[in-house]
């Protein structure tokens, strides 16, 4: 998968996430996408669902 435009289908499945719970990112302001004019398909840009995606736990910085 290497395209820089998922559907919300594509992005649930790469963040191993359901469909609805991408939906709701979006409803919610947390992800940015966009739809084709047109069209139902709505689209999202790869480094934006990447965004989503925070530390498990802090990072330490050395000292």
């Amino acid at each position: 998968m290497d395209r820089d435009l998922l559907t919300v289908d594509q992005a649930a499945s790469y963040l191993q996430l359901s469909a609805s719970s991408i939906r709701s990112y979006i409803r919610g302001g947390n992800l940015k996408a966009f739809r084709i004019a047109g069209r139902r398909k709505v689209l999202i840009q790869r480094e934006d669902l990447l965004a989503l995606l925070e530390p498990a736990r802090p990072i330490e910085e050395p000292v």
